[in-house]
Protein backbone atom coordinates (compact mmCIF):
# COMPACT_ATOMS: atom_id res chain seq x y z
CA UNK A 1 0.00 0.00 0.00
CA UNK A 2 1.07 3.49 -0.93
CA UNK A 3 1.41 6.06 2.12
CA UNK A 4 -0.58 8.97 2.15
CA UNK A 5 0.89 12.53 1.48
CA UNK A 6 1.97 14.02 4.10
CA UNK A 7 4.68 14.36 7.58
CA UNK A 8 5.34 11.83 10.06
CA UNK A 9 8.00 13.14 12.50
CA UNK A 10 10.21 10.92 14.64
CA UNK A 11 12.10 12.59 17.68
CA UNK A 12 15.02 11.42 19.27
CA UNK A 13 15.38 12.12 22.99
CA UNK A 14 19.00 11.50 24.88
CA UNK A 15 22.12 12.45 27.01
CA UNK A 16 25.06 13.98 25.93
CA UNK A 17 27.24 11.38 23.43
CA UNK A 18 24.13 9.43 23.57
CA UNK A 19 24.24 8.62 19.24
CA UNK A 20 21.49 10.58 18.51
CA UNK A 21 23.03 11.89 15.28
CA UNK A 22 24.13 8.27 14.45
CA UNK A 23 20.66 6.86 14.81
CA UNK A 24 19.49 9.50 12.73
CA UNK A 25 21.39 8.89 10.01
CA UNK A 26 20.31 5.44 10.25
CA UNK A 27 16.74 5.88 10.34
CA UNK A 28 17.39 8.47 7.50
CA UNK A 29 18.89 5.84 5.43
CA UNK A 30 16.58 3.05 6.26
CA UNK A 31 12.94 4.60 5.87
CA UNK A 32 14.33 6.83 4.16
CA UNK A 33 13.38 9.43 6.03
CA UNK A 34 14.70 13.48 5.80
CA UNK A 35 17.37 14.47 9.05
CA UNK A 36 16.47 17.61 10.34
CA UNK A 37 20.04 18.05 12.50
CA UNK A 38 19.81 21.13 15.06
CA UNK A 39 23.65 21.23 14.99
CA UNK A 40 23.64 21.77 11.33
CA UNK A 41 21.27 24.12 11.38
CA UNK A 42 23.07 26.14 14.36
CA UNK A 43 26.05 26.45 12.37
CA UNK A 44 24.52 27.58 9.29
CA UNK A 45 23.21 30.54 11.12
CA UNK A 46 26.52 31.57 12.85
CA UNK A 47 28.22 31.55 9.37
CA UNK A 48 25.74 34.26 8.43
CA UNK A 49 27.42 37.90 8.85
CA UNK A 50 24.46 39.44 10.22
CA UNK A 51 24.22 37.47 13.03
CA UNK A 52 27.67 37.21 13.65
CA UNK A 53 27.67 40.96 14.59
CA UNK A 54 24.39 40.82 16.86
CA UNK A 55 26.28 37.96 18.57
CA UNK A 56 29.47 40.11 18.94
CA UNK A 57 27.85 43.18 19.68
CA UNK A 58 25.92 40.87 22.90
CA UNK A 59 29.27 39.23 23.72
CA UNK A 60 31.92 41.35 23.37
CA UNK A 61 35.42 40.42 20.98
CA UNK A 62 37.28 37.86 20.99
CA UNK A 63 34.98 35.11 19.46
CA UNK A 64 36.16 35.17 15.53
CA UNK A 65 38.40 32.47 14.22
CA UNK A 66 41.44 32.66 12.05
CA UNK A 67 39.14 33.52 9.35
CA UNK A 68 36.93 35.98 10.27
CA UNK A 69 34.09 33.84 11.45
CA UNK A 70 32.09 33.36 14.60
CA UNK A 71 34.31 30.54 16.56
CA UNK A 72 32.49 27.98 17.88
CA UNK A 73 34.18 26.64 20.60
CA UNK A 74 35.22 30.00 22.09
CA UNK A 75 31.59 30.60 22.24
CA UNK A 76 30.60 27.81 23.63
CA UNK A 77 32.84 27.95 26.11
CA UNK A 78 31.14 31.15 27.40
CA UNK A 79 27.92 30.28 27.47
CA UNK A 80 28.22 26.84 29.21
CA UNK A 81 30.29 28.54 32.20
CA UNK A 82 27.74 31.20 32.83
CA UNK A 83 24.02 30.59 32.82
CA UNK A 84 23.03 34.03 31.71
CA UNK A 85 25.18 34.47 28.56
CA UNK A 86 23.89 31.07 27.95
CA UNK A 87 19.87 32.19 28.22
CA UNK A 88 20.97 35.03 26.09
CA UNK A 89 22.25 33.39 23.48
CA UNK A 90 19.20 31.17 23.09
CA UNK A 91 16.97 34.08 22.91
CA UNK A 92 18.97 35.36 20.15
CA UNK A 93 19.45 31.97 18.23
CA UNK A 94 16.16 29.79 19.13
CA UNK A 95 13.49 32.23 16.99
CA UNK A 96 15.95 31.49 13.99
CA UNK A 97 16.49 27.94 14.55
CA UNK A 98 12.08 27.87 14.78
CA UNK A 99 12.25 29.63 11.66
CA UNK A 100 14.41 27.53 10.12
CA UNK A 101 12.78 24.46 11.22
CA UNK A 102 9.51 25.29 10.55
CA UNK A 103 10.47 26.01 6.86
CA UNK A 104 12.04 22.93 6.10
CA UNK A 105 9.04 21.23 7.51
CA UNK A 106 6.52 23.07 5.43
CA UNK A 107 9.32 22.54 2.36
CA UNK A 108 9.11 18.64 2.99
CA UNK A 109 4.99 18.95 3.50
CA UNK A 110 4.92 19.81 -0.07
CA UNK A 111 6.23 17.23 -1.59
CA UNK A 112 3.56 14.57 -3.22
CA UNK A 113 5.23 11.39 -1.24
CA UNK A 114 4.47 10.86 1.97
CA UNK A 115 7.66 12.22 3.84
CA UNK A 116 9.28 10.93 7.12
CA UNK A 117 11.28 13.70 9.05
CA UNK A 118 13.58 12.75 12.11
CA UNK A 119 14.72 15.57 14.56
CA UNK A 120 17.46 15.23 15.76
CA UNK A 121 16.98 17.84 18.06
CA UNK A 122 19.10 18.83 21.79
CA UNK A 123 16.73 20.45 23.55
CA UNK A 124 13.61 18.82 22.12
CA UNK A 125 11.71 18.59 25.31
CA UNK A 126 12.87 21.95 26.66
CA UNK A 127 11.61 23.45 23.51
CA UNK A 128 8.34 22.27 22.82
CA UNK A 129 9.12 20.87 19.47
CA UNK A 130 8.65 17.06 20.60
CA UNK A 131 5.08 18.24 20.67
CA UNK A 132 5.35 18.60 16.57
CA UNK A 133 6.65 15.02 16.84
CA UNK A 134 4.25 11.58 16.04
CA UNK A 135 6.44 9.17 18.00
CA UNK A 136 9.59 9.52 20.29
CA UNK A 137 12.76 7.41 20.49
CA UNK A 138 15.18 7.49 23.62
CA UNK A 139 18.59 6.65 22.89
CA UNK A 140 20.08 4.66 25.96
CA UNK A 141 23.92 4.83 26.64
CA UNK A 142 26.03 4.09 29.56
CA UNK A 143 27.40 7.83 31.10
CA UNK A 144 30.74 6.41 30.57
CA UNK A 145 30.59 5.80 26.95
CA UNK A 146 28.79 9.12 26.09
CA UNK A 147 31.16 11.19 28.32
CA UNK A 148 34.04 9.20 25.83
CA UNK A 149 31.92 9.80 23.15
CA UNK A 150 31.36 13.34 23.36
CA UNK A 151 35.18 14.33 24.41
CA UNK A 152 36.62 12.55 21.38
CA UNK A 153 34.07 14.20 18.98
CA UNK A 154 34.29 17.57 19.88
CA UNK A 155 37.59 17.78 21.94
CA UNK A 156 36.06 18.39 25.20
CA UNK A 157 37.11 17.66 28.97
CA UNK A 158 34.50 15.46 31.19
CA UNK A 159 33.70 18.99 33.24
CA UNK A 160 32.73 20.20 29.94
CA UNK A 161 30.58 17.36 28.69
CA UNK A 162 29.22 17.24 32.48
CA UNK A 163 28.17 20.96 31.93
CA UNK A 164 26.45 20.75 28.42
CA UNK A 165 24.46 17.57 29.96
CA UNK A 166 23.25 19.55 33.15
CA UNK A 167 22.15 21.97 30.67
CA UNK A 168 19.05 19.52 29.45
CA UNK A 169 16.55 18.14 31.27
CA UNK A 170 17.44 15.25 33.28
CA UNK A 171 17.99 11.74 31.36
CA UNK A 172 14.90 10.19 33.75
CA UNK A 173 12.31 13.06 32.39
CA UNK A 174 13.49 12.19 28.56
CA UNK A 175 13.13 8.73 29.17
CA UNK A 176 9.85 8.63 30.84
CA UNK A 177 8.56 11.07 27.31
CA UNK A 178 9.81 8.42 25.15
CA UNK A 179 7.37 6.34 23.24
CA UNK A 180 10.35 3.75 22.83
CA UNK A 181 13.79 3.05 23.96
CA UNK A 182 16.92 1.49 22.00
CA UNK A 183 20.16 0.76 23.32
CA UNK A 184 23.19 2.50 21.65
CA UNK A 185 26.26 1.06 23.46
CA UNK A 186 29.16 -0.59 22.33
CA UNK A 187 27.56 -3.63 20.26
CA UNK A 188 26.64 -1.60 16.69
CA UNK A 189 25.01 -5.05 15.83
CA UNK A 190 22.59 -4.50 18.71
CA UNK A 191 21.95 -1.14 17.70
CA UNK A 192 20.90 -2.30 14.12
CA UNK A 193 19.31 -5.16 15.52
CA UNK A 194 17.05 -2.78 17.33
CA UNK A 195 16.90 -0.20 14.75
CA UNK A 196 15.24 -3.06 12.52
CA UNK A 197 13.05 -4.25 15.28
CA UNK A 198 11.30 -0.51 15.68
CA UNK A 199 11.11 -0.04 12.01
CA UNK A 200 7.41 -1.18 11.45
CA UNK A 201 5.96 0.73 14.24
CA UNK A 202 8.07 3.86 12.40
CA UNK A 203 6.39 3.09 9.29
CA UNK A 204 3.12 2.64 10.48
CA UNK A 205 3.14 6.15 11.78
CA UNK A 206 0.06 8.22 9.84
CA UNK A 207 0.50 11.27 8.57
CA UNK A 208 -0.64 14.87 10.51
CA UNK A 209 -0.62 17.94 8.82
CA UNK A 210 2.33 20.79 9.85
CA UNK A 211 -0.51 23.20 10.32
CA UNK A 212 -2.01 20.66 13.13
CA UNK A 213 1.19 20.40 15.10
CA UNK A 214 2.41 23.57 14.67
CA UNK A 215 0.26 26.63 13.27
CA UNK A 216 3.76 29.21 12.89
CA UNK A 217 6.97 29.21 13.51
CA UNK A 218 6.43 32.18 15.77
CA UNK A 219 3.72 30.27 17.64
CA UNK A 220 4.28 27.12 20.20
CA UNK A 221 3.27 23.73 18.83
CA UNK A 222 -0.31 22.00 19.78
CA UNK A 223 -0.24 19.29 22.32
CA UNK A 224 1.32 16.03 21.10
CA UNK A 225 -1.32 13.81 21.03
CA UNK A 226 -1.08 10.49 23.07
CA UNK A 227 0.13 7.57 21.70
Amino acid sequence: MIPAPGLRVLGLLGGVGCGKTTVARKLAAELPAEHLDADATVAELLRQPELGLVIEKEFGQGLRDAQGGLDRAALGALIFADEEARKRLEELLHPRVRQAFYQRLAAWEARPQATWVVLDVPLLLEGGLAQVCDWLLFIEAEDSLRCARACRRHGWDQATWRAREQAQWPLSKKREAADAILCNGSDPQRLALGLQELLPTIRALLPRPLRDRWPHWDQAPNPRSPS
